[in-house]
């Protein structure tokens, strides 16, 4: 997607220098940056006259703005995209920053999905010092191994769906009835299994009433029941813990929190899921990484925000894992550190 980004050929030496010059002190210090600050730079050797005039043309570009009445400059949105996909530098990790993520990443390894998820974020949360977002895979795409029904009360079923690639969804249903007959409850469970397994969670989703009255029991109470649950029971949302968020007390130490507005922006975002599951889903789907800056992400909660995404594969299924923090970010290193862990995550 082309989100307006300026020809770098269309900008002189001296605009990219001094753009440069501005994103990464902004970044260091998260100041306005003006141009006596610049002269500073030895890459730069201009004027400080020389430096406002080419500010006043990265202005005019809409590529950096005031804030305030403040002398100095802070990059836009546009900037920072014209930065990320023309000026910067990709960066290699450290062996000291492989180690911290190899040594953390390695307990997870042979545990379930959740617990690989809520360690994952953990980990990104630690080593970017930003909030870290990791989506548990889409289930639509599993292929059925097998399904359960355990009785865990008298009105109560649990429905136990094993996905071919390893991960297990479990989900409760409230029987209309008490008295239900354990020959009946395996009847169906063999039932079921005949008629679902080997599909997709989302072919059985799409086609599940009919399947199951090609094999005459639509006048079963729990076969009727499985018909009413069926978008719930054969969802493509592992749990309620399908999204695991780490680093709130990290990312809200940081300059831009002082503002009790974003503060309270950040907390809802966190305590509101369902924002987050509907913007990763508008971002990811694709099969690299991905950049959103401010206003880009289209959610108003969420303009004064950056987002990188990052699909992971677990066995034949697709997840997200991201980083969300202020505009102002490190984009070479956070770039580098999501895309690492994704990798280490799908390998």
């Amino acid at each position: 997607m082309n989100y307006g980004t300026p020809d770098i050929n269309d900008l002189s030496d001296r605009e990219r220098t001094v753009l440069l010059s501005i994103i990464e002190q902004h970044v260091l210090t998260a100041s306005p940056v003006g141009s006596r600050t610049l002269s500073k730079n030895i890459d730069i050797q201009l004027s400080p006259a020389s430096i406002r005039n080419v500010m006043a043309d990265l202005e005019e570009r809409g590529l950096i703005g005031h804030p305030h009445t403040s002398a100095g400059r802070i990059p836009t949105d546009l900037g920072y995209r014209c930065y990320v996909d023309s000026i910067m530098q990709a960066v290699v990790l450290s062996d000291q920053e492989r180690r911290f993520i190899d040594e953390r990443f390695a307990s997870s390894l042979n545990n379930a999905v959740q617990e690989l998820i809520r360690n994952s974020s953990h980990i990104l949360s630690q080593i970017t010092h930003q909030l870290a977002i990791v989506s548990a895979p889409s289930l639509g795409k599993g292929v059925l191994q097998r399904i359960e029904l355990v009785p865990v009360a008298s009105d109560k079923l649990m429905v136990i769906l094993s996905i071919r690639s390893g991960i297990v969804k479990s989900i409760i249903l409230q029987l209309r009835s008490e008295i239900v007959q354990r020959e009946q409850i395996e009847n169906i469970a063999a039932l079921l299994n005949e008629q679902l397994v080997g599909l997709t969670l989302t072919e059985i989703r799409e086609t599940f009433a009919d399947r199951v009255r090609d094999a005459g029991g639509p006048d079963d109470g729990i076969i009727r029941l499985f018909i009413e649950s069926s978008d719930r029971v054969f969802s493509e949302r592992l749990d309620p813990d399908a999204v695991c968020i780490d680093g709130m007390n990290t990312v809200t130490r940081q300059p831009e929190f002082g503002d009790p507005e974003r503060l309270r922006n950040i907390i809802e975002l966190v305590e509101n899921q369902r924002i987050i599951v509907y913007v990763l889903d508008t971002i990811s789907g694709g099969q690299s990484l991905t950049i959103r800056i401010g206003r880009e992400i289209n959610d108003e909660k969420l303009c004064e925000y950056s987002i990188i995404a990052a699909p992971y594969r677990f066995g034949q299924l697709n997840g997200t894992l991201s980083i969300v923090g202020p505009r102002r970010m490190n984009y070479p290193q956070m770039i580098a550190i999501v895309d690492y862990l994704a990798k280490l995550i799908s390998q």
